[in-house]
C-alpha cells in the first residue's frame, strides 16, 4: 500500500490534435467504491461517504448493502438488500471504472459478505488498490446492527481487506479482550490483526481521541483533538479520508494521521441538519 499508483490511464502521449483527443478519450478518473448501508438521514453511511470520497479527490460509486431507517434524532429499523442486488451493483461499477479502492461499512450477512469477496477477488482489489473495512455494530442513533454472524463476516473479509477500523466497542468483540487504556487496545489490534491478516485502526473515541494502530508488527498511536459531544458520521468520515489517502498512495502511518486532520476540520465544521444530534460536515479543498 505504501507504493505510489499511476491512475492516469493508458495516455500514449501522440502528438497534434488527434493525439490529445485520444488521451482525453483514453483517461477515466480513478474511482472509490463505498460499500455501505444507506442513511436517509444523510448524516451516515453511503451519502455521507459519497461527499468524503468527491471531496478528496475520487469519483464515488457505491453499492447499498442495506436500506436503514432513521434521522438525528433516532433509529427505526433497517432492510438487507438482497446478495443478487448487490452483486449486480457491485459487478457493473467493477468491469466499468477504474477503482482505486474500495471502503466497505454496514455488512453483516454472510450471503453479502461472500459476494464482496468473491467480486473484489476477481478483480484483484488488494491487489489494485486498498480496501478498507469500518465494521459497524451500532448506529449513533442506536439502531443495533450486530447479530451472531459478526465474526463468520469479518473472517470472511480478511480475505480482501487490507486495513479495518473499528472503535472500541467494536475492537473487543472482534479480539474477546476487555479496552481499558492504550496497552490493551494495542493487544486487542494484535490478536484481530492475526485473525484478519489486516492492518488494525482502532479508533479512539473512548481513548479520549488516541487512535491505535497496528501495520505489522509495528504499532504507534495517532492523537489529535476529539469531541467529547455526540457527533453522527465521524466514522464513515474517517474510514472513508483513510480509504482516500491510502489510494493516492500514503503509508498507513501517513494515511492515519491525514484521516485524523481531516476529520478534526470535518467535526469543527459539523451543524444541526435535524432536531437532534449534529451532523458532521466533510471538509472541501483539504490538504
Amino acid at each position: 500500500m505504501e507504493e505510489k499508483k499511476d491512475f492516469k490511464g493508458s495516455q500514449k502521449g501522440q502528438k497534434g490534435q488527434k493525439g490529445q483527443r485520444d488521451q482525453k478519450k483514453e483517461y477515466r478518473k480513478p474511482s472509490l467504491i463505498s460499500i455501505a448501508g444507506l442513511d436517509p438521514s444523510g448524516c451516515a453511511g453511503l451519502l455521507l461517504d459519497v461527499r468524503v470520497i468527491r471531496a478528496l479527490g475520487f469519483h464515488p460509486c457505491g453499492v447499498v448493502t442495506a436500506l436503514t431507517f432513521q434521522n438525528t434524532c433516532k433509529g427505526y429499523g433497517f432492510e438487507l438488500v438482497s446478495p443478487s442486488a448487490v452483486e449486480k451493483q457491485l459487478s457493473s461499477i467493477l468491469e466499468d471504472k477504474l477503482i482505486a479502492g474500495v471502503k466497505i461499512g454496514l455488512l453483516n450477512s454472510i450471503e453479502i459478505a461472500k459476494v464482496v469477496v468473491d467480486l473484489l477477488k476477481s478483480y484483484g482489489l488488494g491487489k489494485k488498490g486498498p480496501v478498507v473495512w469500518d465494521p459497524i455494530i451500532k448506529s449513533t442513533t442506536k439502531l443495533e446492527f450486530f447479530n451472531e454472524n459478526f465474526v463468520e463476516v469479518a473472517e470472511f473479509l480478511s480475505n480482501v481487506v487490507d486495513v479495518v477500523t473499528p472503535n472500541v466497542e467494536e475492537a473487543e468483540l472482534l479480539s474477546g479482550r476487555k479496552i481499558e487504556d492504550i496497552s490493551s487496545a494495542e493487544e486487542a489490534a494484535r490478536i484481530i490483526s492475526r485473525r484478519l491478516n489486516s492492518s488494525v485502526v482502532i479508533t479512539g473515541g473512548k481513548l479520549k481521541g488516541v487512535d491505535v494502530v497496528l501495520e505489522g508488527e509495528k504499532a504507534f498511536t495517532v492523537e489529535a483533538e476529539f469531541s467529547p459531544v455526540e457527533i453522527r458520521g465521524t466514522g464513515c468520515i474517517y474510514s472513508s479520508a483513510l480509504t482516500c489517502y491510502l489510494s493516492k498512495g500514503d503509508s498507513l502511518e501517513d494515511a492515519t494521521r491525514h484521516s485524523r486532520l481531516y476529520l478534526l476540520e470535518s467535526v469543527k465544521r459539523a451543524r444541526l441538519t435535524g432536531k437532534c444530534l449534529p451532523c458532521s460536515d466533510p471538509a472541501l479543498n483539504f490538504d
